[in-house]
């Protein structure tokens, strides 16, 4: 379906083109695209818990920046997704303009798709290049397959390495195990569902992304509490410091907090992701599907 920002109200339109305007500010930057609006409007009254509405909105963007930027990769990332406004949260894929075009010369789902279908929001020239919109469903159907079963796979199989280190009270390999399962059902997701494989450890980022894709999933890493925030930077910093910080230590509440955090996390993106696996089956002509949802494999 394609992104109409004519959907939003006109002052969430002004938010929005502000954000691509701040964003075009710090980087040389050659497009802009949303892909991605989602609106929340959340209630909440709870006999232990304040009552809540809250209303707020959400957007993901792919961020074409010129060949010359001359900062690395990361920080170019990071630019893009620091721009911080209270009405908005967003996610944002950076990618360099010699590979944006060369995946829109290659036919690449993901580039393709939101040249095709995104709402623009940046253009320096302001002439979008020829597009290939002929997707061969074969192709996609192998190449998600693929994806799917390795990244899954994966996840599944760090998932039974932090079950065994829970068994033997072992909490700050079993949290980095965690972690490990998390970021790779996340990018068995972003494959599957948007057709990208990211190659970053940012966590925050890419349950963003997915977030957008299933908005359940922010219940399972809720970040409104001070309790729930120290559990997810916990998560967070075990990829780096149960490896090499001394200080560092997860009690065993913790541990298992996000051990089933995570379960959660991995039967939702099974469910969606043999969902849309089948429809592309569907399409092809293939009578196959993709079973290998972690509740179901254990």
């Amino acid at each position: 379906m394609d992104v109409d920002l004519k959907e939003l109200t006109a002052a969430q339109q002004v938010i929005v083109r502000r954000l691509a305007s701040e964003l075009s500010r710090r980087l040389t930057t050659e497009f802009i695209f949303c892909f991605g609006l989602q609106r929340f409007d959340v209630q909440r009254t709870h006999c232990f818990a304040p009552k809540v509405h809250k209303k707020w909105l959400h957007v993901d963007m792919l961020l074409v920046y010129n060949d010359c930027e001359q900062r690395c990769p990361s920080n170019v990332h990071h630019l893009a997704n620091g721009v911080a406004l209270d009405e908005l949260q967003y996610a944002t894929v950076v990618m360099p303009y010699g590979e944006a075009m060369q995946n829109l010369a290659d036919g690449e789902a993901f580039v393709c798709t939101v040249f095709q279908r995104g709402a623009v929001l940046h253009s320096r020239t302001h002439v979008l290049p020829p597009r290939k919109v002929f997707v061969c469903h074969e192709t996609l159907l192998k190449q998600t397959r693929e994806g799917w079963r390795r990244w899954f796979s994966n996840s599944c199989q760090f998932m039974d390495c932090a079950s065994y280190c829970l068994m033997e009270d072992k909490f700050n390999m079993a949290v980095f195990m965690v972690h490990q399962a998390v970021e790779q059902a996340c990018k068995a997701m972003l494959k599957v569902m948007l057709h990208m494989r990211p190659s970053t450890h940012n966590l925050a980022w890419m349950l963003k992304l997915c977030r957008s894709l299933a908005p359940e999933i922010a219940s399972v890493f809720p970040r409104e509490s001070p309790e729930d925030k120290t559990l997810f930077n916990l998560l967070k910093s075990s990829y780096m410091d149960s490896r090499y910080a001394a200080e560092f230590a997860v009690n065993e509440e913790a541990a298992w907090t996000l051990y089933y955090r995570a379960s959660i996390l991995m039967q939702i993106a099974g469910k969606l992701c043999n969902k849309r696996i089948a429809e592309l089956e569907e399409l092809v002509g293939t009578g196959h599907s993709e079973l290998s949802t972690w509740s179901v494999r254990r």
